[in-house]
């Protein structure tokens, strides 16, 4: 019996330095993919995991973990939900899109603040906005980003986009909701794009605010523009509001 008691006794004493001398599991932070802007620019989407003094970890919507650097210079904004019936003629937009250039549709709608205005102005490539990629949807045939001024409205009209996508920002200059939806037409410099925003496309406003609302749990959008370190632009959905950009 002491035999038995001696070697029940080694036993746990055996267990207990096992699990003494066992690696503790690694911290979000340390298994985070580092972010590389050095050839293009970085855009993440998800949902923050931890928050650093110079850095926050995401969950990417495609199950990634990425470690996204965080500066002084970095802007915070909030986004926040809002609807058509808001949309003021001579407003700041952006929209992403599907379709060719000669009939875009929109798949969400963000007005930005007066100053925001101007911002990412032009006609340029996109990746997959995060309407589609928080839905788990898939790789779009083509994407862009058009920046400009909304100068006329007109009633959308029947029909469907083939599964391309882009962004359109721009500022409004006439609306036309009488149908469930509007069109607007956008001006930027060296051209100008017509976009459907169907009724039930995602609006919201970007507001600034401060690096203190960044928090674990928040649903986020982050830019880190080619050839640098950190996040250039960095928005958080406001009570629960996924980034639809």
């Amino acid at each position: 019996m002491t035999k038995i008691r001696s070697l029940m006794l080694a036993s746990a004493v055996l267990a207990m330095l096992a699990a003494c001398s066992a690696p503790e599991p690694a911290s979000p932070a340390a298994q985070a993919e580092a972010v590389d802007a050095t050839s293009s620019t970085v855009r993440v989407r998800g949902t923050v995991q931890s928050v650093s003094d110079g850095s926050m970890t995401v969950q990417t919507y495609d199950g990634r973990t990425v470690a996204v650097p965080i500066a002084e210079a970095t802007r915070f904004v909030w986004v926040v939900s809002s609807s058509l019936s808001t949309l003021k003629d001579g407003d700041f937009v952006g929209t992403a899109t599907t379709g060719p250039k000669t009939a875009l549709r929109a798949l969400e709608l963000v007005i930005f603040p007066e100053s925001m205005r101007g911002t990412g102005e032009g006609h340029y490539p996109w990746d997959i906005p995060g309407v589609v990629a928080s839905r788990g949807g898939g790789a779009v045939e083509s994407s862009a980003m058009t920046n400009g001024t909304v100068e006329s409205r007109s009633a959308p009209t029947a029909g469907t986009a083939p599964a391309q996508s882009a962004m359109t920002n721009g500022t409004v200059a006439g609306r036309d909701a009488s149908t469930g939806g509007l069109v607007l037409n956008i001006a930027y410099e060296g051209g100008t794009a017509d976009v459907a925003i169907p009724e039930g496309t995602p609006i919201v406003r970007f507001e600034p605010t401060e690096r203190s609302s960044l928090a674990a749990g928040q649903k986020v959008y982050a830019v880190i523009p080619q050839g640098t370190t950190s996040a250039g632009f960095l928005a958080m959905g406001k009570d629960g509001v996924t980034p639809p950009m």
